[in-house]
């Protein structure tokens, strides 16, 4: 949950001074985040699957929902500032609420993972 926090605090920032040099910080603390943790942490979330769910998974994230999120992305920025009138707040803001759903995705994820690897006999810790 540490990247959805960071963007949290970013987005956050940026909403509450939408000025280009309060951008610079909060974005390269988010990318660090992001190339440090982010290939780790979803290989972790695969330990507990099986070589087929593993490599099926793998597969399609890389291949598939890895460039479909990259073109919601463009069309997001494409209709913000031709169809929405999206400023630098505007797009923070709808950031903001998609990083509330992310921390939400998060964490349930991390909750299906503890039950995933839990040892039987022992509670999982959260």
């Amino acid at each position: 949950m540490i990247q959805p926090i960071i963007a949290l605090g970013g987005y956050g920032l940026i909403a509450a001074m939408p000025f280009l040099k309060f951008i610079k910080g909060p974005k390269i603390a988010e990318n660090a985040a992001y190339y440090s943790l982010n290939s780790t942490v979803r290989n972790i979330l695969f330990l507990p699957a099986t070589t087929e769910q593993k490599y099926r998974a793998k597969v399609a994230i890389d291949s598939f929902f890895v460039r479909v999120g990259d073109v919601l992305s463009a069309l997001l920025v494409f209709a913000g500032i031709n169809d929405l009138g999206f400023g630098i707040r505007g797009f923070a803001l709808f950031n903001l609420g998609r990083v509330v759903v992310w921390l939400v995705f998060a964490y349930r994820i991390g909750q299906e993972h503890a039950r995933m690897i839990q040892v039987p006999g022992e509670e999982a810790e959260v």
